[in-house]
């Protein structure tokens, strides 16, 4: 007991010397820069833009070479080359360029969205951290109220001031506070586990004691700013206007394709040579695509409704929970700075106006509203976070 006792103050006092320098946002920043899958993402990300950017070049140029011995009808051997390159219409080039900036744009957004919520993940686990912190900082306070009372009572039992019923009472409200300090302790070490992780298992100088200053803002400008830069809305968005443009690359690869080149032919001591020209003409090969296109096109017009109408909904929705959370947290944080039951209940205690039991049946009740509080604050910060996952 005593070794957890020493880890808590140790923590405390690990965390205290750190503040300063700490912040939500610069965890976070080291985070970003140590996530493995941030990494992983970033490479993906690299490499889909080279792939988009190969698309707009055209295939290489064709080179052939021929050589025929023994010929029957002209003495001397025959040798054939050539070389070409063939390429679509420039109409095509142009709208596959327009097309693979609007490719690389939505895969940098889904890379957007990904750390997002990579980032809204370690931002929710330093809000649990901060309540586990504040809860271990109100434990210690209890649990060494609850070993004085509980040896004050052994004492006054060996003069028969009390009865075991009432040292009985004082050890169990010692045993349940050491059980709910051995549980924090497990909670404390899986948040900070899982915060080691994110930050690709590098240990993190964890500093934060208090949840960061945000400020409720009205609905308004919570609805604009979620529509304007959510970047869900905007990866459905640049993925419409990429299939619009998909289909005019479909479209021309309708056009015949042409080829230009050089070619020799040498036979025995004759030699002739020249350019060649070469036209290609697709008949049935991209009608399935532009097809397709268009029914791309389409999914992500309806689905560009429906996201647009689910984030109004969704951001009215948290929207609401967010101002309900703080209203009761105001006039929780209202009655506690006005009420001292712990002073008050250890003098009725003394002066003999309320019994051991009715002692600690109320100090249970004040426990588990002050805990109350503290979650109520947790949640609403969490909401917070949530709300406000599009800013990060």
């Amino acid at each position: 007991m005593k070794s957890r006792r020493n880890l808590i103050i140790s923590i405390l006092f690990f965390v205290s010397i750190n503040a300063y320098s700490q912040s939500f946002n610069e965890i976070l920043e080291t985070i970003e820069q140590n996530n493995k899958e941030l990494q992983a993402g970033n490479k993906f990300l690299e490499s889909k833009i080279y792939e988009h950017k190969q698309n707009n070049l055209p295939g290489g140029p064709s080179l052939s070479y021929g050589y025929f011995p023994d010929n029957s009808s002209v003495s001397g051997t025959k040798e054939v080359f050539e070389v070409s390159q063939s390429f679509q219409m420039p109409c095509f080039y142009r709208n596959q360029s327009a097309y693979s900036k609007l490719m690389i744009g939505t895969e940098e957004l889904n890379h957007l969205v990904l750390r997002q919520n990579i980032l809204s993940e370690a931002k929710s686990l330093l809000t649990e951290y901060v309540y586990l912190l504040k809860q271990i900082s109100i434990l210690s306070i209890r649990l060494k109220f609850a070993e004085d009372i509980y040896n004050a009572y052994l004492v006054r039992g060996e003069l028969g001031d009390v009865n075991a019923l009432e040292i009985n009472k004082a050890k169990l409200h010692l045993l349940q506070v050491q059980k709910q300090e051995k549980d924090l302790q497990t909670q404390f070490l899986a948040i900070t586990e899982k915060l080691m992780n994110l930050n690709g298992g590098d240990d993190l100088s964890l500093g934060v004691i208090n949840y960061p200053l945000e400020n409720l803002t009205d609905l308004d400008t919570l609805l604009f700013e979620r529509l304007e830069y959510d970047p869900e809305l905007l990866y459905n968005q640049k993925a419409f206007e990429a299939s619009e443009k998909r289909i005019k690359v479909a479209k021309n690869l309708q056009l015949p394709e042409f080829s230009l080149g050089y070619g020799s032919e040498t036979v025995a001591n004759e030699k002739f040579k020249g350019f060649l020209v070469g036209v290609s003409v697709p008949l049935w090969g991209s009608k399935n695509s532009i097809q397709q296109a268009k029914a791309e096109s389409d999914f992500y017009d309806v689905n560009n409704n429906f996201l647009r109408e689910k984030r109004i909904s969704e951001t009215k929705i948290q929207f609401e929970k967010v101002h309900s959370l703080k209203e009761n947290l105001e006039s929780y944080e209202t009655v506690l700075s006005s009420v001292n039951n712990e002073d008050l209940l250890n003098k009725s205690l003394e002066l003999g106006e309320i019994s051991v039991i009715e002692f600690f049946t109320e100090m249970f009740y004040f426990y588990e509203i002050y805990d109350d509080y503290l979650l109520l604050e947790k949640d609403y910060y969490q909401a917070l976070t949530e709300l406000y996952k599009y800013k990060l």
